[in-house]
C-alpha cells in the first residue's frame, strides 16, 4: 500500500510505501479522518533544530578557514545557501576533506620566510612557540595552538550531528495525541527493530516486552506492560537507511520461553520512496514546512 505524507499550504508531499502492517496503517488513516484528527505538526522541532545546526556547520567551516588556507594552500568548501549542508554528498566530502587534513604538515619556516604578510605572521608565531628542532607539526596541533581547535574539530562534529538528526524519530502529532483508542490489530501485528521510515513510536507510559527483557525484568515480575494495546494520535519518521534488524536469538527463546509475543519499541510501517536520491530534498522540504509551521495530513494514494 502507498500512502503520502502532504503537508497544508506549500502542498509538499513525501511519499511511502508499507513494508508492515498496511491494514494497520489504513485503519489509521479513516480514523483519524473520521474524528477530525488527521492534521499532525513536528511544533517547529526540525525547523528550530536543524537550523542551528546548519548555522553552526557554516560557522565552524568558516572560522577554521581563516587561517586553514595560509597554513596548508586550502580551505574547506563552503555554501552560500545554508539548505546546500543538508546534501549528504557535501557532507560525505567535508567529512573526507577534514579526515585527510589531519595528515597535513605546516613547515614553520616556510611560512617564516614567506613573502605573504599574513603567512609570515603566522611563521614566526608558530617559531616562538616551537624549539628550532621542530619545524614540522602537523595541522590539527597548529589550530589548537593558534586557538582553532573547536572550530576545527566542529568541522566534523558538524557533519556528524546534522546526519544523526534526520537519522533518528521526529514525532508529528496531533492536538488530540493523548486521546489515546484501542490498537485494532493488538493480537496481530508485526513489531521488531527494523529502521523504517514511518513507523508508530514508543511515547506511551510502560515497557513492551522487547524493554523487559532488555532491562532485565526477566521473569516479568513488574507489572508495567505497554505493548501496543492502545495507540496515540502520532507517528514519527526519519530519512535514514532502512535495514532490517532480526530480533536476538536470546531475546526469541525468552519469548518462546514466557509465551509472549515479540513486541519492540516500535509498530514498522514503511519507507519513503527513493530516499536515496532525493534525500536533500526531503531534508530540504522537512526543514522548510517546520520553519513555515505547516502542519500535514496523511492520504492512501
Amino acid at each position: 500500500m502507498r500512502f503520502n505524507l502532504i503537508f497544508e499550504t506549500s502542498g509538499d508531499c513525501i511519499p511511502f510505501e508499507t513494508k508492515y502492517n498496511a491494514d494497520l496503517m489504513a485503519w489509521f488513516i479513516d480514523q483519524a479522518n473520521s474524528n477530525g484528527y488527521n492534521k499532525f505538526s513536528d511544533d517547529q522541532i526540525v525547523y528550530n533544530t536543524v537550523d542551528e545546526k546548519l548555522t553552526h556547520c557554516h560557522w565552524a567551516l568558516s572560522k577554521t578557514n581563516e587561517v586553514l588556507y595560509d597554513l596548508i594552500g586550502q580551505s574547506f568548501a563552503q555554501n552560500v545557501d545554508l539548505l546546500d549542508y543538508l546534501d549528504q554528498g557535501f557532507l560525505n566530502r567535508q567529512h573526507r576533506d577534514w579526515v585527510f587534513s589531519q595528515q597535513e604538515l605546516v613547515n614553520i619556516d616556510t611560512l617564516r620566510f614567506s613573502t605573504d604578510n599574513k603567512m609570515s605572521a603566522l611563521g614566526w608565531k608558530l617559531h616562538d612557540i616551537y624549539p628550532d628542532e621542530i619545524r614540522n607539526v602537523k595541522i590539527a596541533e597548529i589550530l589548537a595552538h593558534l586557538g582553532y581547535k573547536y572550530p576545527y574539530e566542529e568541522v566534523n562534529m558538524a557533519v556528524h550531528r546534522l546526519e544523526m538528526f534526520f537519522a533518528e524519530n521526529i514525532e508529528f502529532k496531533s492536538q488530540a495525541k493523548w486521546d489515546v483508542v484501542d490498537n485494532p490489530n493488538y493480537t496481530d501485528f508485526i513489531s521488531n527493530n527494523d529502521k523504517v521510515n514511518f513507523s508508530f513510536g514508543y511515547t506511551y507510559v510502560g515497557r513492551q516486552y522487547y524493554d523487559k527483557w532488555k532491562y532485565w525484568d526477566t521473569n516479568l515480575v513488574e507489572d508495567d506492560h505497554y505493548n501496543y494495546e492502545t495507540l496515540e494520535w502520532a507517528f514519527q519518521i526519519n530519512l535514514d537507511r532502512p535495514q532490517t534488524i532480526p530480533f536476538s536469538q536470546e531475546f526469541l527463546d525468552w519469548c518462546k520461553l514466557h509465551n509472549v509475543p515479540t513486541v519492540a519499541t516500535q509498530i514498522p510501517i514503511g519507507n519513503i520512496i527513493d530516499l536515496e536520491n532525493n534525500i536533500k530534498m526531503y531534508r530540504s522540504l522537512l526543514y522548510k514546512n517546520s520553519k513555515d509551521n505547516n502542519s500535514c495530513f496523511l492520504k492512501i494514494v
